[in-house]
């Protein structure tokens, strides 16, 4: 009997503790809205000519992703996201491809994604309405442009216009959680500039967005469903 009961002991302490390991696992969606600003340089260029941009916003951009976090303790986590984002942009401003040819462009999209990943800090954990801070670093990459032309429908370009298409990005989050809603606000910068070796120009962007994320489940929900 006392065998019995210590296995029974040993089961359960088993159980709890895998179940709480598991528990540790969000997994959820997030949508963000903002803008960019961006800067151009223009290397042993010299004086520059008239009407060439520096300097350059995008009207806004949007975007939406999966994200994941593991809690390593009350306070401390683990995050790691993936995003598809689009930006409403200037014509001809990023690429400078023709000023003839600017002239008959009437729209410009730019579609991007990323992936990053890093840790977040929880202010009071034990509060309801938990304030954080959180650090990430990764890798930002140009997927198309979809120019709108007056006379030829939409153009697609998928070389970055010549610019490097993957670059390193660093951000900063600060916001609030409040059971499977989180509310932040984001700032991101570019850690290098994108380059374009036969102009011998280089682009650096940063840009601020709001972020709504929803926690879809955890990963101890999904092993009861399972159960289930």
């Amino acid at each position: 009997m006392r065998i019995c009961f210590l296995l029974s002991l040993i089961l359960a302490f088993v159980s709890q503790a895998r179940a709480q390991q598991a528990s540790r696992w969000e997994f959820g969606v997030q949508l963000e809205h903002g803008r960019d600003w961006y800067n151009r340089k223009y290397y042993d260029w010299g004086e520059l000519p008239n009407g060439y941009i520096k300097k350059f916003p995008s009207y806004c951009s949007r975007g939406a992703g999966f994200y994941a976090e593991r809690v390593i303790n009350s306070r401390l986590s683990a995050l790691a996201q993936i995003s598809y984002s689009q930006k409403k942009m200037y014509v001809d401003v990023f690429g400078e491809t023709s000023r003839t040819a600017g002239k008959w462009i009437t729209k410009e999209m730019h579609h991007r994604g990323a992936f990053d990943a890093g840790m977040r800090w929880y202010v009071n954990p034990k509060s309801k309405i938990k304030l954080f801070v959180d650090g990430k670093v990764g890798a930002n990459m140009f997927i198309a442009a979809v120019q709108g032309e007056a006379r030829l429908g939409n153009i697609v370009t998928n070389d970055a216009f010549g610019y490097d298409r993957v670059i390193p990005v660093a951000s900063g989050s600060i916001g609030a959680k409040w059971r499977r809603l989180s509310i932040s606000a984001e700032y991101r910068q570019d850690l290098t500039a994108a380059k374009r070796e036969r102009t011998g120009t280089g682009i650096t962007g940063r840009g601020v967005v709001g972020k709504v994320a929803f926690v879809l489940f955890r990963a101890g929900e999904m092993q009861l469903l399972r159960s289930k």
